[in-house]
């Protein structure tokens, strides 16, 4: 669990900063959705605009991404919201699926992360990767959406080794590798 979890984090802020950068000047983000919150709230299932909560005077809690996120998600039970360093970033859980939602100042939609297992997978994404990784376990999956543009990161692992396989557009490459220490065998 402690070791899905680091290569959750460590294959993740390098993934976003790569992906986004492609997109920086069309999309006008600076990449860094791995911002600290200043404030979390949980609203109820389709909050009116009556029960929006109130945030500090530097708050840019948006009804445009809270009506936004309500007509898109309407699936998402008790989002919490949280300010980030250049937004916000809703996060909720629906059939084992983590979605995170992130939004700029001005509450426009900026990007999806959502994070599951194999079983989520889309049939084409999970073929790609076994075709070629075929001995590994898919541990992990994290799906970034951006626009138009969608990539997967795929952690996997073997007796030997950890990876991140980056699939977008049809192409997949080997993003991260680490090789496991022989102190682990017996």
């Amino acid at each position: 669990m402690k070791r899905q979890f680091f290569l959750y984090k460590l294959g993740m802020v390098p993934l976003i900063t790569l992906f986004f950068s492609a997109n920086a000047q069309t999309k006008m983000f600076n990449g860094n959705l791995n911002t600290s919150p200043t404030k979390e709230v949980v609203l109820t299932d389709n909050a009116s605009d009556s029960e929006m909560p109130a945030f500090t005077s530097n708050s840019v809690m948006s009804t445009k991404a809270i009506k936004n996120f309500n007509k898109t998600f309407k699936e998402a039970r008790n989002a919490s919201w949280s300010e980030t360093l250049d937004g916000l970033k809703a996060e909720f859980m629906n059939e084992n699926v983590t979605t995170k939602v992130y939004y700029d100042a001005k509450g426009r939609w900026i990007a999806n992360v959502r994070s599951y297992d194999e079983t989520n997978l889309p049939r084409e994404i999970r073929h790609t990767v076994k075709s070629i990784y075929y001995d590994y376990d898919i541990l992990h999956v994290q799906e970034i959406t951006a626009g138009d543009k969608t990539a997967y990161l795929v952690k996997i692992e073997d007796d030997t080794s950890l990876k991140t396989i980056r699939v977008t557009n049809d192409q997949m490459d080997e993003y991260i590798s680490f090789q496991k220490s022989n102190s682990t065998k017996k």
